[in-house]
């Protein structure tokens, strides 16, 4: 067999593999619509909120100075007494409470184009809060303990177009891929921002009747903002969710 017979091959495989696809993904159609209401956990983002802080929101909420003990102490060196007692008296001192969330919701639409591809649209909703100890004063720190509270949030809501491939399909099992690319927008109390967001699903599984059906995905979903894209983003976001529609 000769290089050219070789080359020959491979394109009838390359042009087999998307009609090998439809073929497999034909039967069983059920309904060309299809909406879903599902959610996605919020792990790894939760968690850099906690380590890196949303320190332009922290300024915006308390205004500045603020900061630990250890700096305070180190900034009235060598003051006199009255000057250091005023600073003290005006010294704001955050303590930053974990980052808590109930993880994605989501709403979405699809519309069978083909036995394969279908196109559709995602709203996404995340909201993310923490609960932070702000105290007066150095010396209220010290003795009574008591500070105000003071609540951090976040808001993130998403647009996102989705294309899904469904490569395998049975009676009441269907195996697909999906991408989706959209606009967010970043929602705090005095710094909102907007970026742009991208979901990948690895697999995705779809099991159902008719009409009802439940999914399962994995994947991935990054999102950052054009302003504070180290700040305001979410990365490593929706790596599970779950999800049950209705198609017709």
């Amino acid at each position: 067999m000769n290089k050219y017979s070789i080359y020959v091959l491979l394109v009838l495989l390359w042009i087999s593999m998307p009609l090998s696809a439809e073929s497999t993904a034909s039967e069983f159609i059920h309904g060309r619509h299809a909406i879903r209401l599902g959610w996605g956990d919020a792990a790894i983002p939760a968690s850099l909120y906690d380590f890196e802080g949303l320190y332009s929101i922290i300024y915006d909420l308390y205004g500045s100075p603020y900061g630990n003990i250890d700096e305070a102490l180190q900034h009235i060196q060598g003051m006199p007494a009255p000057e250091a007692d005023e600073f003290l008296r005006n010294y704001r001192v955050v303590e930053t409470g974990k980052m808590h969330t109930s993880g994605h919701l989501f709403l979405g639409y699809c519309y069978q184009f083909t036995p394969v591809v279908s196109f559709g649209a995602d709203i996404d909703m995340l909201y993310m809060h923490r609960e932070n100890k702000v105290y007066d004063g150095y010396m209220s720190h010290l003795t009574s303990g008591y500070g105000s509270h003071k609540y951090e949030n976040l808001c993130h809501l998403t647009l996102m177009p989705t294309v899904r491939f469904t490569y395998f399909r049975q009676r009441v099992l269907e195996l697909y891929s999906a991408l989706g690319v959209g606009y967010s927008l970043y929602l705090f109390k005095k710094s909102p921002a907007h970026g742009m967001s991208l979901n990948a699903t690895l697999l995705g599984v779809n099991v159902g009747n008719e009409h009802w059906y439940a999914e399962a995905e994995i994947g991935s979903m990054q999102s950052w903002a054009f302003s504070f894209p180290g700040t305001h983003g979410l990365y490593g976001s929706r790596l599970l969710s779950v999800a049950v529609g209705y198609r017709f």
